[in-house]
This record gives structure tokens, sequence and C-alpha cells, in this order.
């Protein structure tokens, strides 16, 4: 799935990046379109079957004839920008399996795991980037394939030794939005799809989302903004997922309608701005065309990271995240008593 370039560092660059392009488009509108698809594998857009559209998608990425073929990696080959991407379309595969894999045939079925598993059953980068690894492993051994569990395992127990503490996962070295829209998604939805028989490490990964529910929210304003801060800014809504991956849960320590109330600001504080959309895609950038938010890893599909805010949509109806009233949470609590605190102890300057 190809999307218009914007002019600046983005790729491609070259057209041998263009199947990684729309490699990249592909996986990430899925993100959207997966929760859609669960809910009406007969979806019709633009005169289009939707389900249709995306098998016939991920069926030409095995299509030597087409532009979008993606060659297996070699045994020895490194970690790249396909990896990335399919990890990403693994968490899709695994939400919607029976709209997105179980229809091929066993031998389209078997040619994706060959493909996907050269990428995933390798190398990776000391960063969140084994979650890459870790999905696709764990969707096609959740369907009968042979994996390689030593490295799942070990990855994963590397990926939780990024932890710090309060919530926050170190992203080799960052402190940014990576630790909430990769570390503490990934973690938690693996932990659902998958991860019910690896007791120790599921524990541990719901034990390092639970810290972030006491510090998280307090980083967005009253009006439910988000600040501009760290790497790969253009994802911008992506950073609200772990407030709806909270709905997963049903807690009766979170606040879901604060939790709410935040992500439906972040959402309309970007989404709601004049500048957001061109040629009826996201910018590159934070409202709008912002080149210094742009990474020499970015293409115009890469926006589209955004769709985890979407993931809200994979909640049931009756999740407290939907049933809760929408409200203003500490702000109109403990944040609000500590500035009227605040305020009484400072005293009068002449």
């Amino acid at each position: 799935m190809q999307f218009p370039r914007e002019p600046g560092k983005s790729y491609p660059r070259q057209a041998s990046q263009v199947p990684t392009e729309k490699l990249e488009g592909l996986s990430r509108t899925l993100f959207i379109a997966a929760p859609l698809l669960k809910e009406d594998s007969n979806l019709v857009l633009n005169k289009v079957r939707v389900a249709d559209y995306y098998r016939h998608q991920i069926l030409n990425l095995l299509n030597h004839q087409s532009e979008s073929y993606i060659k297996p990696q070699d045994k020895n080959g490194g970690p790249s920008q396909i990896l990335v991407e399919f990890g990403a379309l693994a968490v899709s595969l695994f939400y919607a399996p029976e709209v997105l894999f179980d229809p091929l045939t066993k031998e389209q079925r078997d040619l994706l795991a060959h493909t996907m598993l050269s990428y995933g059953d390798g190398k990776t980068v000391p960063s969140n980037w084994k979650f890459f690894n870790i999905f696709v492993l764990s969707f096609f051994k959740s369907k009968g394939y042979a994996v390689n569990e030593k490295l799942l395992v070990d990855y994963l127990d590397k990926s939780l030794d990024h932890y710090r503490g309060n919530g926050w996962y170190n992203d080799n070295p960052a402190y940014d939005y990576y630790s909430m829209w990769a570390f503490q998604m990934y973690g938690p939805l693996w932990a659902e799809y998958f991860g019910k028989k690896y007791y120790r490490i599921r524990a541990e990964i719901s034990k390092n989302f639970d810290d972030l529910k006491q510090k998280y929210p307090f980083m967005f304003s009253k009006d439910g903004n988000m600040i501009v801060w760290g790497r790969s800014m253009t994802y911008r809504i992506g950073a609200i997922v772990p407030f709806t991956l909270m709905g997963l849960q049903n807690d009766p320590a979170v606040n879901y309608g604060w939790m709410r109330r935040i992500a439906s600001g972040v959402m309309k504080q970007f989404i709601t701005h004049p500048e957001f959309m061109k040629d009826n895609v996201p910018t590159l950038g934070v409202y709008g065309p912002f080149e210094p938010a742009v990474q020499p890893y970015s293409c115009r599909g890469s926006v589209y990271w955004m769709g985890k805010a979407f993931f809200a949509l994979m909640l049931p109806k009756d999740s407290p995240f939907w049933t809760a009233t929408e409200n203003d949470g500490a702000w109109e609590t403990e944040m609000k008593k500590e500035k009227c605190t605040i305020v009484s102890q400072i005293a009068p300057i002449f």
C-alpha cells in the first residue's frame, strides 16, 4: 500500500525500498482495519470488500511477479524494516486470523509462514524491536508451526530487562513514547493473545503495566493534550494506546472515564487540526508537515503507527473503558487540591 511521498528525508529514496514502503503501508493501516474486519468481515468501502483487499495485498508479498514481493531473508541476514512490519502484521493476524489468515490455502499459509519466520527467527535490534520477532514467532506457533522456542523466550526476557520502573522501559538508550506505544503495548497484547502459558513472563508484563497506571496519565494536560517529545512524533495519537489496553482488565483502581477522557483529548488535539491531513492521508509531522519530526526510516505510510489508538475497538462493548462516563479524574481531585495548597503557601511579595 503506497501513499504520496512528501518532500524531505523520508523514504523511499531508491526503487529497491518500494516493496518495504508498500509493506509498511499494509501492516500499519491494518491496525485500523483489523478491528473493523473482526466486527464485519464483509465490510465494503468505496465498493471494495476490505477483507478481500487485504488478503490480496498479503498474497502479493509472496508473489515473485508483484512489485510488493518480499524475498525471504537469508539465513545469516540482519534486522531490517521488513522485520518491523512483519511484526506489525503478526499483531493483526493474531487479532483477526479468521479474516486475514485462515481463508488462505494451506500452500499460501505455509509460504507466508516461511517468509515471515525467515525474519522473525533471526537477529534483531537490542530495543523494542525484539517484540517484532516475538509476535512473528508466537503467531505461527499458535497456528501449529515449528518455531524457535528458545529464541522466543530469550527475546521476551531481554525485553523485560529494559524495564526501569514507574511504567517506563528504556529503549536503549532513549526514554520516550516508545516505552508506551511499543513496550507497554506489545507486552500486554502478547500476554492477552498468547502468553497465558508463560506464567512468569506474563506476570512480569502485567506488573510493569500496572505501574504505569499511577504515573503516565499525569503527562497529559487537563484538556487531554500530549507534549511533543522524543522520536517519531509523526505517530502522535499512538501514545494513548496504554489507556485503551487498560480496558482489557477490569481493575477497580482505574478511573476508566479519565483514561478515555485523556484518549479523546489527544485524538482531538491532532485529528481536528486543519493541517493534519493531506491527500486524504495524515501528514508526516506533528500538527501538519514538520520535517524535524521525521526520521530517515519514515515513509508516508509510517504515520499509521498511530492506528494503534484504534485498538480501543478491540475491546468488548461492555468494557469499562467504554461504559464509564468521561471525567477529569485527578485534575478535579488531588491535582486541584495540590494546586490550592501550593497557592496558599506562597507568601505575598511586596
